[in-house]
C-alpha cells in the first residue's frame, strides 16, 4: 500500500531511525483526538424504529452494510457519477473486509445529518477501528450527501478545487484551506516536474485531496492513523496539519504514484515504502528554493538507523510483512535495501528494476491485497537486474551489519 502509517511503536521507531524519512511518522496514534465524537452506542432494544425513505433509514443502511460486509448495499449509497470518489469508496469497502480478515474490528456511525436544502445535506461519518496489537482509533470526516431518487447518498467532502492550466493536476481542498492548497499545488507541481525530468516519468493526471487533520484522511481510507495516502486509481491524500512538512509528504506520496505507474503497480510494499522514504529524505529544496537531489542525506539516515538497531531483514523476510507489523519494517528495512542498491549499483539500475515490473499485468487491487503476487514478480525483477535474491540479501547484510555502509 502507499500511505504514511503512524501507529504506536512504528512512530517511535521510524521517527528515531529514519529521522524523517517517512512523514507517516509525524502524527502518533496516541495524539489526542480533536474530532467531535459520535454519539454513544444504544442497545438494539432501545434503537428507534426508522421508516424507509427517511434520512435516518439511509444512514442506518450504510451502517448495516459495513457491519455485514455488504458491498452491494454500501455502494448503492455512493454517488456513481462522482467517478473517482465512487472507486475510492469501493476500495474503502474492500479495505474494511481485508482489515477484518487481519483481525481488526471495524464499524461506522453516521450522525449530525444536516439538510441544507431538498437536494444537499452534510453528515458526520465516523469510523471505529481496533486491532489487538496496534490499538484503536475513532476517525471522523464530514461528507456531503445528495438526494438521488428516494434516498440520500454519499458524495465526498464538499471540496473546492484548483486546476493546472494543462488540466493535469487538480488539488481539492475544503473551504478555509486556501493557503495550504496553494502550497500543495506549488510543491506538487515542482516535485512532479523534477521527477519527470530525473526519472523520465510521464505522469497520468494527478488528483490530490487535502484534509485539515489526519483523522479525516484516515476515515476516508480507512486506517488507524495516516498522514498521507496514495494508491493507483485513487486520489493522493494528505493532511495539512503539519504545514511545514507538506513538501516531504508530497515527495513520499508522489514517489508512490511514480513507482506505481512505472511498475504497473507490481512493486512490493517494501520497495514502494523503501524508495518513497529514500526520495522523501533526499529530494529537498535548496537555499534558492529549487528542488534538488541530495543522496548523502540518505547515507546519513541509514547510518542512524543502523546505530539504533544493527540488523536488516532479508528480502524474503520482508516479503511476508504487511502493515500490521509493529516495527514498520517495510519502511525502515525497505529504505535500507533501497539505499544499498542505489548507493552501490546506481539509481539508473534501480529504476531499471522497477521498469522490469511493467511487463506484468495490472491487478486492480490495493498493494497489500496482492502482496504474494507482487512479491513473486519483484523477486523476478531483482534476479533479472541484480542476480540471485539470496546473494543480494547477503550483500545487504555485509554492507550494513559488517559496517561498510556506515
Amino acid at each position: 500500500m502507499k500511505k504514511f502509517l503512524k501507529s504506536g511503536t512504528m512512530i517511535l521507531l521510524l521517527g528515531s531511525l529514519l529521522a524523517g524519512c517517512s512523514s507517516k511518522n509525524e502524527l502518533a496514534k496516541n495524539t489526542p483526538l480533536t474530532e467531535k465524537q459520535p454519539p454513544a452506542e444504544t442497545t438494539k432494544s432501545s434503537e428507534l424504529v426508522v421508516e424507509k425513505g427517511t434520512p435516518e433509514w439511509d444512514l442506518q443502511q450504510i451502517t448495516k452494510a459495513v457491519d455485514d460486509n455488504d458491498k452491494a448495499l454500501f455502494m448503492s449509497y455512493q454517488n456513481e457519477e462522482n467517478v473517482t470518489f465512487f472507486k475510492e469508496q469501493r476500495r474503502w469497502m474492500d479495505e474494511v473486509e481485508f482489515k477484518k480478515r487481519q483481525g481488526y474490528t471495524v464499524s461506522v456511525k453516521l450522525y449530525s445529518f444536516h439538510q441544507e436544502n431538498d437536494a444537499i445535506a452534510t453528515v458526520r461519518f465516523s469510523v471505529m477501528m481496533s486491532h489487538p496489537k496496534l490499538g484503536s482509533t475513532t476517525n471522523t470526516v464530514a461528507y456531503q450527501m445528495i438526494k438521488s431518487g428516494d434516498r440520500w447518498i454519499l458524495n465526498d467532502v464538499p471540496f473546492e478545487k484548483m486546476v493546472s492550466d494543462s488540466g493535469h493536476l487538480t488539488v481539492y481542498y475544503p473551504k478555509g484551506q486556501e493557503t495550504a492548497a496553494n502550497q500543495t499545488f506549488k510543491d506538487a507541481t515542482d516535485i512532479v516536474d523534477f521527477y519527470s525530468k530525473k526519472f523520465n516519468w510521464k505522469p497520468q493526471p494527478i488528483s490530490i485531496k487535502i484534509y485539515p487533520t489526519s483523522n479525516e484522511v484516515s476515515a476516508t481510507v480507512p486506517w488507524l492513523a495516516l498522514g498521507g495516502w496514495n494508491e493507483i486509481g485513487e486520489s493522493l491524500k494528505i493532511t495539512t496539519a503539519l504545514s511545514n512538512t507538506i513538501f516531504r509528504f508530497l515527495a513520499h506520496e508522489l514517489t508512490h504514484k511514480m513507482v506505481g505507474e512505472m511498475a504497473n503497480d507490481n512493486a512490493t510494499i517494501y520497495f514502494q515504502e523503501g524508495f518513497a522514504s529514500y526520495l522523501e529524505g533526499t529530494v529537498v529544496r535548496d537555499s534558492s528554493g529549487q528542488v534538488t537531489y541530495e543522496p548523502k542525506l540518505a547515507q546519513e539516515k541509514a547510518a542512524k538507523a543502523m546505530e539504533a538497531s544493527n540488523s536488516v531483514k532479508t528480502i524474503a523476510e520482508l516479503g511476508t510483512i504487511d502493515y500490521t507489523d509493529p516495527e514498520g519494517s517495510m519502511y525502515r528495512d525497505g529504505f535500507l535495501i533501497s539505499n544499498y542498491l542505489i548507493e552501490t549499483k546506481g539509481l539508473p539500475t534501480f529504476m531499471k528494476m522497477l521498469g522490469y515490473l511493467s511487463k506484468f499485468d495490472y491487478i486492480d487491487q490495493r498493494s497489500e491485497h496482492k502482496m504474494d503476487t507482487c512479491q513473486i514478480r519483484t523477486l523476478e525483477a531483482i534476479d533479472s537486474t541484480y542476480g540471485p535474491v539470496d546473494k543480494v540479501s547477503a550483500e545487504v547484510q555485509n554492507f550494513y551489519v559488517k559496517g561498510s555502509g556506515q
